[in-house]
């Protein structure tokens, strides 16, 4: 059942992501359009090794105080 789920769940995201990319490109432009569906997907692949690379960094800062 949380297999149906969860491809559900990524089927309608999709769908809301081409819905709202071919009203954007309409209302503004080709190029804002592309830049409105890149940025979310782009940021959810990369914010995991940001999150990481940020708290190595803060636990390095934080060992060379002791």
């Amino acid at each position: 059942m949380k297999g149906d789920d969860q491809g559900l769940a990524v089927t309608l995201g999709l769908l809301l992501l081409v819905g709202g990319v071919l009203i954007v490109r309409e209302l503004t432009g080709v190029w804002t359009a592309f830049t409105v569906a890149t940025v979310p997907v782009l940021a959810c692949y990369a914010a995991p090794a940001l999150v990481r690379w940020l708290v190595v960094r803060r636990f390095a800062r934080h060992l060379k105080r002791y």
